[in-house]
């Protein structure tokens, strides 16, 4: 009152009093509330949701996309986790994490001038600590990996990347911040995809990708095929569709692999495979080429363990049906058939089975007889044109996923061992060989795709979308979960993004491109420059300085001076390189005959002997005789070499023995084959398998046999090096060939050892 009675100016500088109180007053309530919210806000859920949805973006592994809902990504160690690593850049990020986590402490937002109040806290599962033991949990498994994909490395640069685009929901409070870490590891991982790029895979790790895709492209071709146009509603007890799963389920009848049934899973499936598209594909596992492709050496031992077990082999045919040997398939519903016990016939035996099943399906369906086709109820008119398109696609498919097995069981595996054992230089050589084979595997995957595309649009029309416009469906129908698991298989095996058919030909091309011939001369400079590298350093002051005066002097790569001496004899037959038949030329005088060489066939055999021509164009059965050499002291000696072969030591003569080698588990040697060899001049003649006519190899052990042995048990083992093209002897590259025989006789392996002895030490 006393304000309002006093005059104008007065009362004009107490409202401007009263106006700045109160605005204090206001902005001090403004400052308590901002630290009010600066405890109370719900930052971390928004942390959390901006996580999750980055972690879902960019990853694929399901064991790691759940960091919201999940408790799995709870604090965990600082220590790294792992004995040793292979990966520098992925162990260092590690690393980079721990020390944010040990060195993490939590800080008021309230401070005084340039400090801030720290608090005691652990922290075990906030959405930085999630994000940080999601990232560890990562690189722990694959710092130690010798390969890391290129995609999952991708994924996770990614998920780093968009983290630093969030700064306001990750504020920086201590002096290794969040985003400061995120930004280290960012970059050690960018530096670890450059060397992933730049790295080059080998022909064998090619190989090794194109077998990995083939596995999965017949694995997931065969489920479509099992659950999409068939009504085989038992299928949905089965926990898993993939090959080695399914042969729990066959019939005990010829069961490729006894020792692993279920029985519980065979009473479930028995009605599935004595259907006519069940036997088809149930001959298609019971093959022995599906046991090798899929479960290796291990389990083709073990079926071969049974089929020795069983007393006789099966080989049931008719028009109904045939059991092979290794086929599971039961007989059609009544069908006679007629037993024929025997030995396994091979692949054409396996081939004329799966193919006989086809053909006698594809009559049964062209005469209306659906009763056991185990087709659904869409594909059983016989009048329709289309059903019996897709009919026929089903059968296409069926044959080309058989094919495929047999091709990547048989062909392709050896293929992959040449790989491993000679490495991108083998697989140039052998490229004449590969790449038809290759383009042959690739028109059977777009033939297999091609097929399996046409019968799932079928399938789709007929079931999927008749469902959803919930329209008539024709019975019997497979069941939703028999739809939805054939979809998943034919997305995976040809129409997703990334599916196993579009990966296979990139791979197989990729392959084409490194095993090219056009690469065989900076493979094999490459190999010679590192050799003449290594001799220089070798012999380097600086190499001795650093080594030790204990180190031992070092053998030259090979008897230099015996190989100057013998290479100024001329050659005595034309050499052949390895499968391309070109000449072995030199541009220097002192150039060496190779030890040994590969032929074409026989008409090219390089010698002038009428007699060993027609020995290799004919089958020869010349008899070998056995005597004491004049000059050996007796017949007990003979395993000692004391034994000669009659006749002048021009003559040629000839051996029938085996070619053994180690088994695939490493338990001993194996008969492989029965092969025919030459001896003429002290030259080895090795002829092609199973008695063929054909010439192989030939071996003069004058030149530089690498060794040979004889173990006194009919037992020889001889051992060859040539040189590559582009090579010299000083070089110390060679190729090798080894070889061991099993003879027939004590006398006959210790005579030959003797007669090649003799040769090499002219």
């Amino acid at each position: 009152q006393g304000s309002r009675a006093g005059p104008p100016r007065v009362r004009s500088a107490n409202a401007r009093l009263i106006s700045i109180s109160t605005l204090k007053l206001i902005e001090h309530s403004t400052r308590v509330v901002q630290m009010r919210r600066a405890f109370t806000s719900n930052l971390p859920e928004q942390q959390l949701d901006a996580l999750q949805q980055l972690v879902t973006k960019h990853i694929s592994d399901p064991a790691l996309t759940k960091i919201a809902g999940s408790d799995d990504f709870s604090m965990t160690s600082t220590e790294r986790g792992l004995q040793r690593w292979e990966q520098a850049h992925l162990v260092a990020a590690l690393d980079v994490l721990n020390a944010y986590q040990i060195e993490r402490k939590s800080r008021s937002a309230c401070h005084l001038g340039s400090l801030r109040l720290a608090r005691t806290k652990d922290f075990k599962k906030d959405p930085r600590t999630r994000m940080c033991e999601l990232l560890k949990r990562w690189l722990r498994t694959h710092a130690g990996s010798a390969l890391v994909s290129e995609e999952e490395l991708r994924g996770i640069c990614g998920l780093c990347r968009d983290m630093l685009n969030h700064p306001k929901l990750f504020p920086a409070r201590n002096p290794r911040s969040f985003l400061q870490s995120v930004a280290e590891v960012y970059d050690h991982l960018q530096r670890q995809l450059k060397e992933v790029l730049e790295r080059d895979r080998t022909c064998a790790d090619l190989a090794q990708r194109v077998l990995s895709l083939s596995r999965n492209l017949i694995s997931d071709a065969i489920g479509f095929l099992l659950l999409a146009p068939t009504d085989f509603r038992h299928s949905d007890a089965l926990p898993s569709l993939e090959v080695v799963a399914l042969w729990q389920s066959l019939p005990d009848l010829g069961h490729v692999l006894p020792g692993r049934v279920d029985p519980a899973l065979q009473r479930t499936m028995r009605d599935v495979w004595e259907t006519q598209c069940g036997s088809i594909l149930a001959a298609v596992l019971g093959t022995p080429w599906c046991v090798r492709l899929f479960d290796g050496a291990r389990a083709e031992e073990e079926a071969s363990r049974a089929v020795e077990d069983r007393p006789s082999a099966l080989c049931i045919e008719d028009k109904g049906s045939m059991k092979t040997l290794d086929s599971a398939t039961r007989s059609m519903r009544g069908s006679e058939a007629k037993a024929a016990s025997g030995n396994n016939q091979g692949s054409t035996s396996c081939n004329r089975g799966v193919g006989l099943l086809i053909s006698e399906a594809a009559s049964q369906f062209e005469r209306g007889n659906f009763k056991h086709s185990g087709l659904a109820g869409a594909f059983r008119d016989a009048k329709d044109p289309a059903q019996t398109r897709v009919r026929q696609s089903y059968f296409d498919a069926a044959q080309i996923v058989f094919d495929m097995v047999y091709l990547l069981a048989e062909v392709l595996v050896q293929f992959h061992r040449i790989s491993d054992g000679l490495g991108d230089y083998g697989m140039i050589r052998m490229s004449p060989w590969l790449h038809p084979f290759l383009d042959a595997l690739t028109d059977k995957v777009q033939r297999l795709k091609a097929n399996l595309d046409h019968i799932n649009e079928a399938v789709e029309s007929a079931y999927v979308l008749a469902r959803a416009r919930q329209g008539r469906v024709e019975k019997p129908a497979p069941s939703d979960r028999m739809t939805a698991r054939a979809h998943s298989c034919i997305e995976r095996a040809v129409t997703g993004r990334g599916s196993h058919a579009q990966a296979l030909g990139q791979a197989i091309e990729e392959l084409k491109t490194r095993s090219a011939p056009e690469r065989l001369p900076m493979v094999s400079g490459s190999l010679g420059d590192a050799c003449k590298t290594l001799h220089i350093i070798l012999q380097s002051p600086e190499f001795r300085a650093s080594i030790g005066d204990a180190f031992t002097e070092l053998p030259p790569l090979g008897d230099m001076e015996s190989t100057s001496a013998r290479s100024a004899q001329p050659p005595k037959v034309d050499l052949k390189q390895l499968t391309d038949g070109t000449s072995s030329d030199s541009e220097h005088g002192d150039s060496h005959t190779l030890a040994i060489e590969w032929c074409d066939r026989a008409k090219e055999f390089p010698v002038d002997d009428p007699a060993l021509a027609a020995a290799a164009t004919t089958k020869v059965n010349a008899p070998l005789s056995v005597q004491s050499d004049e000059h050996s002291t007796s017949a007990e000696s003979s395993c000692a070499g004391g034994v000669s072969l009659s006749g002048p030591s021009d003559e040629t003569i000839f051996f029938e023995v085996y070619l053994v080698t180690q088994s695939r588990l490493r338990t001993g040697l194996k008969r492989r084959d029965r092969r025919r060899l030459a001896l003429q001049d002290g030259r080895l003649h090795i002829f092609e398998m199973c008695l063929s006519d054909e010439v192989e190899a030939i071996m003069d052990p004058f030149v530089n046999m690498a060794e040979c042995k004889y173990d006194e048990d009919r037992m020889l083992s001889i051992g060859a090096q040539r040189l590559p093209e582009g090579a010299s002897w000083e070089d110390g590259v060679f190729e090798h060939a080894n070889y061991t025989f099993e003879f027939d006789s004590v006398e006959l392996a210790a005579a030959l050892y003797g007669r090649l002895v003799d040769a090499a030490r002219g």
